[in-house]
C-alpha cells in the first residue's frame, strides 16, 4: 500500500504503572549528537549495525518513560542508511483505527510522523484538499498529506488536539502544537551539537545533553529554517478588539453542539467526566441524544468526598439523564499519599494546580476501568469569565483582557492537569469548549454580556441562559467551584496540614537557599517543590507559578475571593444544593436555584 511499516511491539496495560499517546523525536543535522553511543562503537562510526541498534534502544528506553500515555504499543523510526540525522518514537493509545494506526507513520517519499492527539476534521480535509486515499484510516495520515502539499503552513486548517513532529528524508523537519496547548510538547536544544529534542513529557528528555529546555509554545510550529513561528492568531486576541453582540448572534450553542458531536469520534468506548458543575452538565445535556443515536451506554464519572457539592450535583445530572454513573469516594489521606505520583506525571510544582490535579488523578484511574476516551467541561471558565473573582471585574474591557490572560495560561494549567492526569492512566480527555470554533464564537461576544452585575448575579450567566429549562436549576445555577473545592469543603486544609508536618524546621529554614527561584511561601509549597526537584532537577525555570500564588492574583483588579491557600469562603459552594456536608458538621438544605430575571 505504498507504506513502510514502522516497527511496533505490543505492551502490557498494567494498572499498577503510574504515566494516550506520547511522542519523542530528535533532529541531529550534523551528526554530532549521541556521543555516549559513539564512544562504544570503536572504529565502526555511525554507519554500522551496532550503532543503529544502540540508537533504536536509546529511543525506545526514552519513550517508554511515558509508556502510560500509550499502553497499546510502541514504535520507532530513524533516518535511512543509519545516518542518525533524525529519530522518531511513539507510545500508542489506540483510539482511531486500532488495528492499522501504529506509529511512526512512514510513507513513500521518505516522510514520517509521530502525532499525539486527534484531528477531528481529517475526513473533511482529505476531501476538500483533494488529498486522495491514505494507507490507513488513522486521523494522523492527514498530517503527512497536508505537509506534502503545503509544507509547514497548514496547522490553521486542523481542528483538533495535537502535538506532532514530521521528518523528511529530503532534509526537512517540522514540529507543531495545537492552538491552546491541549496536548503537551517540550523542546530541548544543544548549542554545541545543533541537536534538538522533542517530547510529550519532560521526563523523556530531562537527562539528555541539552543546554536549554522549554515548553514548546501552543499555537506555534517550528522548522530548522524558520525557528518557532506563531500560526494561531485569532482576531479577538488583540488589545484593540471590541466584541459585539450576544451568544445568539455568534451561534455559541450551535458551535458547542457541533464540537461535542465531532469529538465523539472514536473506535473505542467513551464517556464523560461529570463534576456536577455547569460546564460538564452542559456537555452532558448535549451528549445525551448523541449517545442514544449511537446506541452506546452512557458512562459518567465523578470524584469527591461523600456529601460533597460535586458528588451531590453530579448525581442530580446523572439521574436527570439516566447515565451509568461511577463515583470514586475520595479522602485526604489517599490524596497525600498520591502526591509524589501526581507531581511526577504533572511535571510542575505549582500548588493550586497540584491541588486540583490530585482528585483528577483518582478520577482518571476510575475512568480507565471502563473507557479509553472521555469528554470534559474544561476551558469554559476562561471563555465565559467563570471564576468567582470575575464578580469584581470593573467593566467588560477589563473582563475580556483577563479572559485573554488566563486563556493563554491554559497550556500549563488546566490543559496540563487534564492531559497529564488522564494520561497517567491511559485515558484521552477531550475538551469541546476549547474547539477553535467555540472559542471564536464566545470570545467575539460583547464582553459586557459576561459581566456580573445587577440582575446578572451568577458567573457564566451567558452560558447558563442557553440551557435554562433543560438542566436541573440546582446545578445550572450553582456557584462555581474549582475541582479542588467542589470535591469536599475541608480536604485541602487537611492536605496542607499533612504537608506542613512532612517538612522539618531545618528544611523550612533553608527554603530560600535551596530554592532561590520561586521560593516556597508555605511548607505545603516546599513539599511539592522538593518532590519536583527529585525528578526534574534544574527544570524549574519554565514552570508556571501564578502571581500571588493563585489565578486571581494576576488580575488587573483586586479580589479577596481566593488566596494562596484556596477559596476564602467555601460555604458558598453549597448554595442551592440539598444534602451537602458543611464544614460545621451540618448538612445543607438548599432551595431550588432559579434563573435570575433579566439575566439574558
Amino acid at each position: 500500500r505504498g507504506a513502510e511499516p514502522a516497527q511496533c511491539q505490543s505492551l502490557p496495560c498494567r494498572e499498577c504503572t503510574v504515566a494516550m499517546c506520547g511522542i519523542l523525536a530528535f533532529f541531529d543535522p550534523e551528526g554530532k549528537g549521541h556521543a555516549e553511543l559513539k564512544a562504544h562503537m570503536g572504529g565502526e562510526g555511525t554507519s554500522g549495525g551496532e550503532y543503529r541498534a544502540a540508537l533504536k534502544a536509546k529511543l525506545v528506553e526514552l519513550v517508554l518513560r511515558q509508556r502510560t500515555r500509550g499502553p497499546d504499543g510502541h514504535g520507532h523510526h530513524e533516518a535511512s542508511g543509519g545516518s542518525g540525522r533524525y529519530g522518531l518514537a511513539h507510545v500508542r493509545l489506540a483510539i482511531m483505527d486500532p488495528e492499522h494506526g501504529q506509529q511512526p507513520l512512514v510513507r513513500e517519499g521518505g516522510r514520517s510522523v509521530v502525532h499525539n492527539g486527534e484531528i477531528y476534521n481529517y475526513k473533511k480535509l482529505q476531501a476538500e484538499q483533494a488529498l486522495g486515499a491514505a494507507p490507513t484510516t488513522s486521523d494522523s495520515e492527514v498530517i503527512l498529506q497536508l505537509y506534502a502539499k503545503h509544507g509547514p503552513n497548514f496547522c490553521n486548517m486542523l481542528n483538533g488536539i495535537f502535538a506532532f513532529v514530521v521528518a523528511d528524508e529530503g532534509g526537512a523537519l517540522m514540529a507543531a502544537r495545537d492552538h491552546c496547548g491541549i496536548k503537551p510538547l517540550y523542546m530541548g536544544t544543544c548549542s554545541a551539537t545543533g541537536q534538538v529534542w522533542f517530547s510529550s513529557e519532560l521526563k523523556s528528555i530531562v537527562d539528555q545533553p541539552c543546554d536549554h529546555f522549554c515548553e514548546f509554545p501552543d499555537g506555534h510550529f517550528w522548522t530548522p529554517e524558520t525557528g518557532i513561528v506563531r500560526w494561531y492568531e485569532p482576531v479577538w486576541d488583540n488589545d484593540r478588539y471590541v466584541g459585539q453582540g450576544g451568544t445568539a448572534e455568534h451561534g455559541v450553542r450551535k458551535a458547542l453542539e457541533t464540537a461535542v458531536r465531532e469529538q465523539c469520534m472514536s473506535d473505542v468506548p467513551f464517556g464523560l467526566l461529570l463534576s456536577g458543575g455547569v460546564d460538564s452538565a452542559v456537555v452532558a445535556q448535549i451528549l445525551k441524544p448523541i449517545m442514544v443515536e449511537l446506541g452506546k451506554e452512557y458512562h459518567t464519572f465523578c470524584v469527591g468526598q461523600p456529601g460533597s457539592p460535586d458528588v451531590t450535583a453530579a448525581q442530580l445530572i446523572s439521574d436527570h439523564l439516566g447515565t451509568t454513573h461511577h463515583v470514586h469516594a475520595f479522602n485526604p489521606e489517599e490524596a497525600f499519599q498520591a502526591i509524589p505520583q501526581v507531581i511526577y506525571h504533572l511535571e510542575t510544582y505549582e500548588p493550586e494546580l497540584i491541588r486540583s490535579a490530585i482528585p483528577n488523578y483518582f478520577l482518571a484511574r476510575l475512568t480507565s476501568r471502563h473507557v479509553k476516551v472521555v469528554l470534559t467541561g474544561e476551558g469554559s471558565d476562561e471563555l465565559f469569565a467563570g471564576y468567582l473573582y470575575f464578580h469584581d471585574a470593573p467593566d467588560g474591557k477589563a473582563l475580556h483582557s483577563e479572559c485573554r490572560r488566563i486563556f493563554h495560561h491554559l497550556h500549563n494549567v488546566n490543559n496540563q492537569r487534564s492531559d497529564r492526569m488522564s494520561m497517567a492512566w491511559g485515558v484521552e480527555a477531550r475538551v469541546p469548549f476549547l474547539d477553535p470554533n467555540v472559542i471564536d464564537a464566545v470570545m467575539k461576544v460583547d464582553p459586557d454580556h459576561k459581566t456580573i452585575r445587577g440582575e446578572r448575579k451568577h458567573e457564566k450567566h451567558a452560558l447558563r441562559n442557553l440551557f435554562d429549562g433543560e438542566i436541573p436549576s440546582e446545578v445550572l445555577w450553582r456557584t462555581k467551584a474549582m475541582q479542588c473545592e467542589g470535591i469536599g469543603m475541608t480536604w485541602v486544609q487537611s492536605l496542607q496540614a499533612m504537608c506542613h508536618k512532612a517538612v522539618s524546621d531545618d528544611e523550612w529554614a533553608g527554603a530560600s537557599q535551596r530554592f532561590p527561584l520561586n521560593t516556597p511561601h508555605t511548607r505545603e509549597e516546599y513539599y511539592y517543590r522538593a518532590i519536583f526537584e527529585d525528578h526534574f532537577k534544574g527544570m524549574d525555570e519554565f514552570v508556571h507559578v501564578w502571581p500571588g500564588g493563585c489565578r486571581a492574583g494576576g488580575a488587573a483588579w483586586r479580589s479577596e475571593k481566593y488566596t494562596r491557600q484556596g477559596l476564602a469562603d467555601v460555604n458558598q459552594l453549597a448554595n442551592g444544593l440539598t444534602g451537602v456536608a458543611l464544614p460545621n458538621g451540618q448538612v445543607s438544605v438548599g432551595t431550588s436555584a432559579a434563573s435570575p430575571e433579566g439575566s439574558g
